[in-house]
């Protein structure tokens, strides 16, 4: 992470399957952070391999590795980034993918349908704790 003056420039990665919700979290963080996109779990670990990220935010259901895995695996090979892991699939009679999540090694979490102020609020808060 780089500080300067005020800003932390912190360089993200954002998984997710969904190109809307990469371009949607990419608008509110670009213009404080350098940010990275993978559209699935395979293409977020060749990211992590070729590049230092302070932080990770990871969908929990994508194709090919889902965020549950993503998370055990930066936790083994990178234990310094932090991570936060987001999805849409909550609610009654739901396992709670975001719990697990957590109690793996994401450091928050993020219930979709997402705002501007939640994603900065929550990335802000995870990069500064």
């Amino acid at each position: 992470m780089i500080v300067t003056g005020v800003f932390v420039l912190a360089r993200i990665l954002i998984i997710d399957d969904d190109q809307d919700i990469l371009d949607f979290t990419t608008s509110c963080l670009e213009s404080s952070h350098t940010v990275t996109t993978a559209m699935n779990g395979e293409e977020g670990m060749v990211a992590c391999e070729k590049g230092h990220f302070d932080l990770i935010l990871t969908d929990i259901f994508m194709p090919y590795r889902d965020g549950l895995d993503i998370i055990r695996e930066v936790r083994t090979l990178y234990p310094s980034i932090k991570i936060i892991a987001m999805t849409s699939h909550v609610g009654e009679g739901m396992t709670d993918y975001l719990k697990a999540a957590e109690l793996i090694g994401a450091h928050a979490k993020l219930e979709k349908p997402l705002t501007p102020e939640i994603v900065v609020e929550c990335v802000d808060a995870v990069l500064n704790n």
